[in-house]
């Protein structure tokens, strides 16, 4: 029994010009395809990696305020996003960068922010995470195109193939097994290299594709919880004390 390889080989030497040219194209469409899922791998470990980072340092940290101090170590698209936040909330505050390290040592809002004002912050972070998930899914559209073209491709090569074959038999005017045998091998390699293009590509865009929703997901869920979370910051009102005269006139007095 011939190898695999034989058996590609030979199949392919039989095909004619037209399956020979689907089989190179659907080989270039293996390469890029292979070549989008490893990239694509390294970016998602990487992406992945630095979510559960940035979800323990706030899950520590508990304040949208006192990210601010953290994000200089931190990567991925939660960081991104609350980095938007808080830039437009020092916009909105007119906290310039010389009176940031005073805001962070208080660590409270220098004033009450109107409805309008966390919605402008709630929609300037949701911005982020549209951009965010435009970056998480680039490539993968290209992976789908691969995933439906390349069947198709294979399956026109395959019919191409068998029509020429049969036409051959016609022009011959009897069924010849020996001559039919190498078309339809021909023929049918097309299929295969359209199959071998389009699984590995359709497991990792579906698995991809369920990585950049559950990103997503975790983009949507922080952003609610950074803008419930200024809320009540900004709820919070330092303690008035009263002053030393007021202390004096209540004692004298009593």
């Amino acid at each position: 029994m011939p190898s695999l390889a034989e058996t590609l080989k030979y199949a392919f030497v039989q095909s004619d010009s037209v399956g020979k040219a689907i089989v190179v194209v659907l080989a270039i469409f293996s390469a890029w395809a292979w070549m989008i899922i490893f990239s694509k791998a390294s970016d998602m470990l990487r992406m992945r990696v630095a979510c559960r980072k940035f979800s323990r340092v706030y899950a520590r940290v508990k304040s949208p305020i006192g990210m601010g101090q953290q994000l200089d170590d931190l990567s991925g698209p939660l960081k991104a996003i609350c980095a938007a936040g808080i830039s437009e909330l020092f916009d909105i505050c007119h906290i310039n960068k010389e009176s940031q390290p005073l805001f962070y040592r208080h660590c409270r809002l220098p004033r009450l922010l109107s409805e309008k004002e966390i919605e402008k912050i709630r929609s300037t972070m949701n911005s982020q995470v549209n951009q965010q998930i435009v970056v998480l899914e680039s490539d993968l559209g290209i992976l789908g195109t691969l995933v439906t073209v390349s069947p198709f491709l294979g399956l026109f090569g395959t019919v191409w193939g068998v029509m020429a074959t049969f036409i051959a038999i016609s022009l011959q005017g009897r069924p010849d097994l020996s001559a039919i045998a190498p078309g339809i091998s021909g023929a049918l390699l097309t299929t295969v290299a359209g199959l071998l293009v389009a699984i590995p590509a359709l497991v990792a865009n579906n698995l991809y594709n369920n990585l950049v929703q559950t990103t997503s997901l975790e983009m949507d869920n922080f952003v609610t919880d950074f803008i419930a979370s200024l809320q009540l910051e900004e709820a919070v009102q330092p303690i008035t004390r009263p002053s030393t005269r007021e202390n004096a006139s209540a004692m004298a007095e009593g």
